[in-house]
């Protein structure tokens, strides 16, 4: 059983992978930053000395997280029980597809909804097999910030509808944009994502990682963490 209890020493530093996961991690001027990462800070911050993000690829984060070289990686979509998680998922990807309220279409798993639409979408989130079953156009927004791309081009009527990761960030009542768009809270499926761990971390690190993480999930939930900064 896991122990709670953690010895108030600063360890000297905790390496973390992140790959860009719009709205919970972006890069902004080489700069990594996002609501995930601000948690991340409240639960290992207070006991090591120093946090390290570093960018890259979710296939190379996955490469050095086995080689050891990193400690932690986000995001994990865990497709297997080989691989070392933080403990629960720390959030659960629910996607869904945002519209110019003009054009918002209720019922999504209607035959033929989506045919002859230009939906849009991130390159690094999975489409969900209806878009191969169905006659869509896809357009792959590239850049910096897709989340923000995909909304001007949603708004300009460049594309038709946007295929967002978490909708319910555009798609509450303090977001001015909810005026403008509507979003389907729920389009797909709804699939943990983890905190992947190094097998290379020593058990005493590990169990010392996972309980700062439990302690803090148990004390308020990424989710609930969420929903404060979107509310004030």
């Amino acid at each position: 059983m896991l122990m709670l209890s953690i010895a108030n020493i600063k360890a000297s530093e905790l390496r973390i992978a992140v790959t860009e996961y719009s709205p919970h991690v972006y890069v902004t001027n080489g700069q990594v930053k996002g609501p995930l990462i601000e948690y991340l800070k409240g639960v290992f911050g207070a006991n090591y000395e120093k946090l390290t993000y570093v960018t890259m690829p979710n296939k190379r984060a996955m490469l050095e997280l086995k080689k050891g070289t990193i400690d932690i990686m986000f995001p994990f979509e865990q497709k297997s029980s080989n691989e070392l998680t933080i403990g629960e998922p720390i959030f659960n990807s629910v996607p869904g597809i945002c519209f110019k309220k003009t054009k918002f279409i209720p019922f999504l798993s209607a035959p033929g909804a989506l045919d002859n639409l230009n939906i849009g979408i991130s390159p690094t989130f999975p489409l969900v097999p209806i878009f191969n079953h169905s006659a869509v156009k896809i357009t792959v927004i590239e850049g910096n910030d897709v989340l923000d791309r995909g909304i001007q081009l949603l708004l300009r009527d460049r594309i038709d509808g946007f295929y967002h990761p978490s909708p319910i960030n555009i798609y509450h009542f303090r977001n001015p944009l909810s005026k403008k768009i509507a979003c389907s809270l729920f389009y797909g499926y709804s699939k943990p994502i983890d905190l992947a761990l190094s097998s290379r971390l020593s058990n005493e690190d590990i169990e010392k990682v996972q309980a700062l993480y439990i302690n803090k999930m148990r004390e308020k939930p990424y989710e609930y963490f969420l929903l404060d900064l979107r509310l004030n």
